[in-house]
């Protein structure tokens, strides 16, 4: 056996297993594991924002601490309610799917994304409604039913306002 082939072949391989190793360093190097006083920490300044009016700060906490503990139900659900009271409706849904992935039997996160869904589905019947309108006078009936139908659904004790975004402060 030749001893420069062998060499070569054999430097070859070290470097190789050099660069693996390097590689597998960079990969597995991210971000520090969140410790429990900053996730408290996190939690509780989330809530104070929630509590004061500040759902745009309260949503940037959530998402991270849905970031930090993604098998946890109680901050996807959370997020979720923070999705809500900004505003962002589909985001909130894949929140609260999420919760239910994590926690199938999550009561709280089951009756958000009904109520959810309820107002998206309100909100296609009055667009359906306003759409027929003069153009097939029995669809805009029906589709102005359905709506008034949702609304006393989703209203409290038969009142026909739209009920008040899930309060994101809240947990499960």
């Amino acid at each position: 056996m030749d001893m420069g082939v062998g060499m070569n072949t054999m430097m070859r391989m070290v470097m190789t297993a050099m660069a693996c190793a390097g590689l597998a360093a960079c990969a597995s190097s991210s971000a520090p594991k969140p410790t429990l006083a900053g996730v408290k920490a996190l939690q509780e300044q989330a809530d104070r924002d929630a509590a004061s009016g500040r759902p745009e700060q309260a949503l940037v906490a959530y998402r991270q601490l849905a970031h930090q503990l993604p098998t946890n139900a109680d901050a996807w659900f959370r997020l979720g309610n923070a999705y809500v009271r900004v505003g962002q409706p589909e985001q909130a849904v894949a929140a609260y799917e999420q919760v239910l992935k994590i926690e199938p039997k999550h009561a709280k996160a089951w009756h958000n994304l009904g109520v959810l869904r309820l107002r998206q589905a309100a909100a296609a019947f009055s667009e359906s409604a306003v759409d027929a309108n003069g153009a097939d006078p029995t669809l805009q009936q029906q589709s102005t039913h359905m709506v008034d139908g949702i609304a006393r659904l989703t209203s409290p004790l038969g009142d026909s306002r739209a009920p008040a975004a899930p309060d994101a402060g809240h947990g499960p």
